[in-house]
């Protein structure tokens, strides 16, 4: 293999390195996304052939009279069953790897590319020294 043809694949898996990091947080920051929606937003739920409960979203709920309820006691057991905490949370623990390992992947290839860059700058550099 020629030196030139080395470098190109370098560089080409250094670029698939950080592509993969940024699709890799990406589908983070999506199920963050849709965390965030899931915690922040008023849902209604439908059952029956009329029959629909408007619910509260799990964050901003009326507490009440000075009394602090609950999710559940506030709004009903079926409300609180649709948006419960653990499904959230294991979405949530499920997210972190990918954030994990997209961000190494992404830092993985910056810096094989930065660190490249660098030493042909220091070879153009001793080169003119040369000259």
């Amino acid at each position: 293999m020629t030196a030139e043809a080395h470098e190109t694949t370098f560089r080409a898996r250094a670029d698939r390195m950080r592509t993969l990091g940024v699709y890799l947080l990406i589908a983070a920051g999506a199920v963050w996304l849709w965390l965030a929606y899931q915690l922040l937003a008023p849902f209604t739920l439908h059952y029956g052939s009329s029959r629909s409960i408007d619910c509260a979203s799990p964050v901003f709920y009326d507490e009440g009279d000075g009394r602090r309820r609950s999710y559940a006691d506030a709004e009903g057991e079926r409300c609180a069953t649709e948006r419960d905490p653990a499904d959230l949370l294991a979405l949530l623990t499920l997210s972190v790897p990918l954030a994990a390992a997209g961000t190494f992947q992404y830092t993985r290839g910056t810096v094989a590319l930065d660190l490249r860059r660098h030493e042909e700058e220091l070879a153009h550099l001793r080169a003119e020294r040369k000259a």
